[in-house]
């Protein structure tokens, strides 16, 4: 045991000190080539994908469909941030979609389609009809949250024998039946994971192949970690009491490991910040949680047994300290990690992160509030009045409150690891008005179509988010509507950046738009706009404009 004991030590000193490079949140797809929705002459060799990070590959990741709707697998090879999706030789003339599937540093799966036509596009384009990840994502969220719930308690219970009540209890069957949840919930994790990054529905589950292809490192080190600390913690009771202490503390440090190997801390940087920020912030939970379950049980136990008031309030102190320090060192690494996931104040409400986020800070704000009341009101009178008063019934309710409080905020982290933090939901009508305000002052456009003409502007012509709002007309200024919405996309020769693609929304009137660009350096760059005609022609408008820094 001392050996055993030693050595998941000297690995958790190893984890914490040797993190990963940081990233940076979610990948983003930030260009391909070809662009969406371009008509090539000729077939393409290789389809490329560029994000902002490098991902991680999915089995059997992208397909390709035909016309028809065909379908098979194309081999991929990546470098660096870039993968190259090799096609079929020989490809014939019509229109085609590649899907796509990545999985982010972060463990989220990423997916999209990437349209284009060979030569003219077909009458009906591919269409690629996705299993539904709704189930998936519910079971994997349930199961992440009991995980938490289960290692939670747990290590709650253990620290709060050695160091609030300072007993060893080897009969308790609640610490058995929170090693039973997590492991459980964790092994199961294992294949719901890999069906989840897969994305082929629940029914991957009845696939053993699907499942050891897809099964991720970062949920075998969680279930290896969480296991080994559940098994330390189990068996202190059993051992001397000289190495009871230091089993207990191992095994709790081990478990709280396992919560860094999934989820955002793997894309923030500084790593060492992020990590040592979400690690004390899963022991602050972890301790409040299952300290609240033992300190229920504890007094109630001496209830029973018409003990000394004053030696239940001592307990009660002692626990009420160190959940004090808790809830000053869970506001301190909450504060760390939102900052650096969100980077602004308005990003709280700007997505459903930030609203999760916010609502587990009130939610902390309002235990702390309880525990409050505790400490300082009822404490006090239960050390003068005997465990049947008003004082203890009081006490009572207020931990049972904080029991529910804290029990929320786990299912509220839960959730959190499932969001992307960047992601927002501002409505289009919100979007339209800032891509106004940012386009108006922008530089004029207008070029000819062949037989329509292309009339924009572009601003604020600065690094960063830049708009284009433009119109089809006729040569007689009547209003052009394309069967498909037009495609931007941009690009910077001199600096082997693009192309990018822009987000394009309708305008308020008939053949007005609105594109939404991010132009990372300042440079001469070009803009291509292709507008879809009818079925066989596409014409393209390219525009030079000049962006600073």
């Amino acid at each position: 045991m001392p050996r055993l004991v030693g050595l998941v030590f000297a690995v958790l000193i190893l984890v914490l000190a040797s993190p990963p490079a940081a990233a940076s949140a979610h990948a983003e797809l930030l260009s391909t080539t070809p662009a969406e929705g371009a008509v090539l002459i000729e077939a393409p060799g290789s389809v490329e994908f560029t994000f902002d990070e490098p991902v991680v590959l999915v089995p059997d990741g992208f397909q390709l469909y035909d016309g028809t709707n065909t379908h098979h697998t194309v081999p991929v090879e990546m470098t660096g941030a870039t993968i190259r999706a090799i096609m079929p030789s020989g490809l014939a003339e019509g229109s085609y979609a590649l899907g796509w599937r990545v999985v982010s540093d972060d463990s989220h799966p990423e997916s999209g389609v990437l349209s284009f036509a060979i030569g003219r596009a077909d009458a009906s384009a591919p269409t690629i009809v996705e299993a539904d990840a709704l189930p998936v994502e519910v079971v994997y969220g349930v199961l992440n949250a009991l995980g938490y719930l289960g290692l939670f308690c747990l290590v709650g219970l253990t620290v709060f024998d050695l160091l609030v009540a300072r007993t060893r209890a080897p009969g308790r069957r609640l610490p058995r039946l929170a090693a039973l949840v997590a492991v459980l919930a964790y092994v199961l994790l294992v294949p719901v994971g890999a069906v989840r990054l897969s994305g082929v529905g629940l029914g991957g589950l009845l696939e053993p192949a699907l499942i050891a292809a897809g099964v991720s490192q970062g949920a075998v080190l969680t279930l290896v970690f969480a296991g080994i600390g559940v098994l330390l913690m189990l068996v202190r009771v059993r051992l001397p009491r000289e190495w009871d202490l230091r089993a207990g503390l191992v095994g709790s440090a081990a478990a709280l490991v396992s919560v860094l190997f999934v989820g955002h801390t793997q894309t923030f940087g500084p790593q060492w910040l992020v990590m040592s920020a979400d690690v004390i912030h899963a022991a602050t939970a972890a301790v409040w949680l299952g300290g609240l379950v033992a300190l229920i049980l504890h007094l109630t136990r001496a209830r029973r047994r018409n003990g000394d008031p004053t030696e239940a309030a001592v307990v009660l102190g002692r626990f009420s300290t160190l959940a004090g320090a808790l809830l000053l060192l869970l506001g301190v690494t909450g504060i760390i990690l939102g900052v650096v996931m969100l980077g602004s104040v308005s990003a709280l409400v700007g997505g459903v992160y930030g609203r999760l986020l916010l609502a587990k800070l009130i939610m902390v704000a309002v235990i702390a509030g309880i525990a409050a009341w505790n400490r300082f009101g009822l404490l006090p009178r239960l050390a003068r009045e005997s465990l049947d008063g008003r004082a203890w019934r009081g006490m009572v309710r207020a931990v049972r409150l904080e029991v529910v409080g804290v029990v929320l905020v786990v299912g509220l982290a839960s959730a959190l690891t499932m969001q992307n933090p960047g992601a927002t939901d501002a409505s289009p009508e919100s979007n339209l008005a800032a891509s106004e305000a940012l386009a108006q002052g922008g530089t004029p456009m207008l070029t000819d179509l062949g037989a329509d003409v292309f009339t924009g502007r572009f601003g604020p012509g600065r690094a960063g988010v830049n708009v284009i709002t433009f119109e089809l007309t006729d040569h007689g200024g009547a209003s052009i509507v394309p069967i498909a919405l037009p495609t931007v996309s941009v690009s910077e020769p001199n600096l082997s950046l693009g192309p990018l693609v822009a987000v394009v929304e309708p305008g308020d009137r008939p053949g007005s738009y609105r594109a939404v660009v991010v132009l990372p350096a300042a440079g001469q760059w070009k803009i291509t706009a292709a507008v879809r005609i009818n079925e066989r022609e596409q014409p393209a408008a390219v525009i030079d404009v000049v962006v600073v820094a």
